[in-house]
């Protein structure tokens, strides 16, 4: 597929500093285990019905894995 127009474009996933700043704390108080703590929570949350609680640490587990990953080639810094 060339690309230009036609080439399909993924959405991006933005959460807001709070998902941030809660992933920060579960990475300095669980390490290399802060997604799976998270994880865990978000299914919790999933199994009580609770969906909006389940979002909410949708997007704390995506911040971890956004600062865990370090930066991509071409990204800015800040």
């Amino acid at each position: 597929m060339s690309k230009g127009k036609d080439t399909p474009r993924l959405a991006r996933y933005e959460v807001g500093i709070d998902s941030y700043r809660a992933a920060r704390i579960l990475i300095d108080k669980h390490g290399a285990e802060a997604a799976a703590t998270a994880n865990r929570r978000m299914q919790e949350l999933v199994d009580l019905g609770d969906q909006d609680g389940a979002t909410t640490w949708a997007d704390i587990l995506f911040a971890i894995g956004e600062i865990q990953r370090g930066p991509r080639p071409g990204d800015a810094w800040n």
